[in-house]
């Protein structure tokens, strides 16, 4: 059974494994809209843990938006240190159609991000960006790896229940790699 925590600027749901799913507050709410409701559905899925900013359907002050990223960055370190994981997968969205990976050159050549690659490329046509300011890798300030999804306006729509079974397979995939499956109840493979 999971645990809902619900602040003031995001919601935190406590599930079992090593990957966090992370959807954060966003400076453009159009183009990240319903990524935390796919964030929460892949993560209740998955039974990983998530980090979900909250969604407005108008833009938001900027002084409040930079406030509401540096609690949801505060609380995701928290997080990150209290329960023991390993990967994080923030998911975003975008305006084109299509899921773009954002990667800097070393992540892109890693294993969890090759197993989300390997896992999404069987449904969707993905775009693998290593010029983006915003990269996988490490996620910063503490020793986790982090890939970075992008998820158009089709895919955060009439694709979405496609990209939540998608996602929860990856989850699958990158808890069986680290050493953690459901399967056994949390125990070592």
């Amino acid at each position: 059974m999971p645990i809902k925590i619900v602040r003031q600027t995001h919601q935190e749901i406590i599930r079992r494994g090593t990957v966090l799913l992370s959807s954060p507050p966003a400076t453009d709410q159009t183009g990240d809209l319903y990524t935390g409701h796919i964030v929460e559905d892949a993560a209740l899925l998955s039974r990983a843990h998530a980090m979900i900013g909250k969604e407005s359907k108008r833009d938001i002050d900027p002084s409040a938006l930079q406030v509401a990223q540096e609690e949801f960055k505060t609380a995701t370190q928290s997080f990150l240190e209290e329960h023991g994981v390993q990967c994080v997968i923030t998911i975003s969205g975008k305006n084109e159609s299509g899921i773009e990976i954002r990667a800097n050159e070393a992540a892109s050549r890693g294993e969890t991000f090759e197993l989300v690659r390997a896992r999404l490329a069987l449904d969707f046509d993905l775009t693998i960006n290593t010029g983006n300011s915003e990269t996988s890798g490490r996620h910063p300030g503490y020793d986790v790896q982090t890939v970075l999804l992008a998820l158009g306006p089709d895919e955060r729509g009439f694709r979405k229940e496609a990209v939540v079974a998608s996602i929860a397979d990856a989850v699958g995939l990158i808890n069986a790699k680290l050493g953690r499956s459901e399967r056994t109840g949390g125990t070592l493979d």
